[in-house]
């Protein structure tokens, strides 16, 4: 008999050559098996990754659908209650009258009876059109007759009429309804106009044209921002899009935005039907392509459009397809090691052998499960696991250590218990949406463990037991305290810089001491009170701090010259505006904090320095500040005169509207008549 090793079977070559193809053609049915239940399940993934987007989307898109309608509608129902007074009604009735010549309403001696009591009247109808407008929150309003000339308006420098405007008036008393403008930039932000029929008082139902239209024109930044902004039931990397048609072209509104309206590229869809159907298509602004779904806003060319990055939205897939991937090769391996297991039994001699190699197998899994213990008790991260009522059934030791008690003490307890009540509020919130979205989510929430405050960045996952229901969720706690902290210091350290330089500003000229506060304080109300969002009034705290650094590198000697200036001292002082930008451009304030800070010396007219910019090209926080730095300048003495009263002041800065914002110089003489203005004023008197 020949020699046999310890893994042979005493068998024959025949025997032991039909195993071998038996075994070949096991294997190769389990690869064929494990390709075709992974290619399926695969094609089911992807299939229910549509579906569920394709659900969320429209979900979104309906909601907010609904909010902009209602919030039009509700803007509409504003206009209507005031055109449907007959006041209103009579006097536009009256003035319809006139025809095209309504000069006679303005004359101070009217040549009729009739005219003089219209005359007399409309100073009441304005202050009526003023007050309902600063009411219902409207940014200016205008009534137009049929001829297109405005005869009411809330703003006494009425501009003409522009061509997109008369049209919509004519489409107003052509068929009577109440229409909308697309959004335009403004500078107070994105603004647009809405357009009622004003009927006599006799209208009955469709039998009287319109004899007038009321145009009112609206803010909508915030109010787009707030309806847009991110829902927490959205998937991780969805925008949602408010996308107006205008005339050929499609815009993005972008409030939060410098240009706020955003071309859509030419290659993203067509916008004609009511509903954009869920597809993978071109993005709407940037390259690459996303899933996106849009539905259209009744009596408006706007689309609610939501979209998210097609890679974005996969990446769950893709690892999902190369976890099954990877799945099937270690099912394939396995069913081939257990094939050349049952070949090594079938031929070994040595079956205790075998049984050894099963028992050092099992002993090895067992290392491995202390290994991967030992790991996850070592882990600083706190890592806790509870049921469906809440209840924690095991926490980490790096947990139980933070909160004051053993591992077997926290086994049983709840947040409550550990956190205390208002802090379990909070996550029981992100619980109960893992529970209903059956995802992961992140949150950061500050949390108390033995009296001491901790920043937390916890990580939630859905647990799933044997059947495929959630039995519960496991949470992941990092500390990120640390790393909260230095970020607050670093924003402390960066207001005190800040002041410091101020202070040091105000040194080199006695006439400066307190001006940056002044200019600060009276700039962020001002500010306020004309709805500029947060980013730009933080813009605007910054580069009050900073607008009088540049004057550090004039001659001191210029700076308090008593005496009129000479031409080349005057451009010496110009200078300061490119001393300031040089000296800033290299800080990163995250903010257009250098730009307002060299702008706030240009004019509207294109007089200013350092780049004699004009109208629309100045930033609002340079208009801004730049007006109330000439504002708190007048008011205060300098080296070369006295300080002025604020009457005279603002009389001179009436006769700067070329220099100014007009709308901002009427917004800080209203802001002076609050009761922050009486306050204000009462400091400088007492400076």
């Amino acid at each position: 008999m020949p020699k046999t090793n310890d893994y042979e079977l005493p068998v024959t070559q025949d025997k032991r050559s039909r195993l071998k193809w038996f075994g070949i053609a096991v294997l190769s049915a389990i690869v064929v098996i494990t390709a075709t239940l992974s290619f399926f399940h695969i094609h089911n993934e992807e299939a229910g990754l549509s579906v569920r987007l394709q659900k969320q989307q429209k979900l979104l898109a309906t909601s907010r659908q609904e909010a902009i309608n209602n919030w039009l509608q509700a803007m509409a129902d504003q206009g209507q209650r005031l055109i449907n007074a007959d006041l209103f009604r009579l006097f536009a009735s009256e003035v319809n009258l006139l025809g095209d010549n309504i000069g006679s309403l303005y004359a101070e001696e009217a040549t009729q009876p009739d005219d003089s009591t219209l005359a007399q009247q409309l100073p009441m109808m304005r202050n009526l059109l003023d007050e309902f407008s600063t009411y219902a929150g409207f940014s200016g309003g205008r009534i137009i007759n049929r001829f297109g000339q405005t005869y009411i308006a809330t703003n006494a420098n009425v501009s003409a009429l522009s061509q997109q405007q008369l049209n919509f008036v004519n489409k107003v008393l052509t068929k009577p309804d109440v229409y909308f403008s697309p959004v335009h930039n403004s500078s107070n932000g994105l603004t647009f106009d809405m357009f009622l029929p004003v009927y006599p008082p006799e209208f009955e139902g469709d039998t009287t044209k319109p004899v007038s239209v009321l145009m009112l024109s609206k803010l909508v930044s915030g109010k787009i921002t707030e309806i847009i902004s991110s829902s927490p039931l959205a998937e991780q990397n969805t925008t949602t899009h408010l996308v107006q048609k205008k005339g050929n072209m499609l815009q993005d509104i972008l409030p939060w935005q410098p240009d706020g309206l955003i071309a859509v590229n030419s290659s993203f869809a067509t916008l004609s039907a009511d509903t954009l159907p869920f597809a993978v298509r071109n993005n709407l602004t940037t390259s690459g392509r996303a899933y996106s779904y849009g539905i259209k806003i009744p009596n408006i060319d706007w689309w609610v459009v939501e979209e998210i990055s097609y890679d974005a939205a996969r990446a769950e897939l893709t690892s999902t397809i190369r976890t099954t991937l990877v799945i099937a090769a270690l099912t394939t391996g396995a069913f081939a090691l257990i094939l050349v297991l049952l070949w090594r039994l079938l031929v070994s001699q040595d079956t205790k052998k075998v049984a050894d190699n099963f028992r050092k197998l099992a002993m090895t899994i067992k290392e491995q499960k202390m290994f991967l213990d030992s790991i996850n008790d070592t882990i600083p991260d706190y890592i806790a696991l509870k049921d469906n009522e809440g209840t924690y059934q095991y926490v980490n030791p790096a947990f139980a250590t933070a909160v004051g008690r053993t591992v077997e003490e926290m086994k049983g307890l709840d947040d409550t218990a550990i956190f205390g009540y208002a802090t379990a509020n909070r996550l029981a919130s992100s619980d109960q949406l893992v529970n209903m979205s059956e995802e992961h989510i992140n949150t950061t929430e500050t949390i108390f463990l033995q009296s001491q405050r901790y920043v937390m960045q916890i990580s939630k996952a859905p647990f799933f037991n044997a059947d495929g229901a959630v039995s519960g969720i496991v949470s992941v706690f990092r500390d990120i305290t640390a790393a909260v902290e230095a970020e607050e210091q670093r924003k402390a350290t960066e207001q005190q810089t800040i002041a410091a330089l101020a202070s040091t500003i105000e040194h080199i000229d006695p006439y400066l001491g307190g001006h940056t506060r002044m200019l600060e304080a009276l700039s962020i109300e001002l500010a306020r009170s004309l709805n500029m969002n947060d980013a730009e009034v933080a813009t605007i705290e910054a580069a009050a701090n900073l607008s009088q650094i540049g004057k550090l590198f004039v001659p001191r000697e210029i700076l308090l010259k008593p005496d009129a200036l000479t031409t080349d001292e005057k451009r010496e002082i110009e200078q300061h505006a490119l001393h300031a930008e040089r000296v800033l451009s290299n800080i990163d304030f995250g903010l257009p904090v250098v730009e307002t800070v060299v702008q706030m010396t240009e004019k509207m007219d294109g007089s200013g320095y350092p780049h004699h910019l004009k109208g629309d090209a100045i930033i609002a926080p340079a208009k801004l500040l730049g007006l109330t730095n000439t504002f708190c300048a007048l008011i205060r003495p300098r080296a070369y005169r006295p300080a002025l009263s604020i009457e005279k002041t603002f009389e001179i800065l009436r006769d700067m509207e070329n220099f100014y914002d007009p709308e901002m110089i009427a917004a800080l003489e209203r802001l002076l008549s609050t009761r922050f203005g009486e306050k204000f004023i009462e400091e400088v008197s007492a400076a």
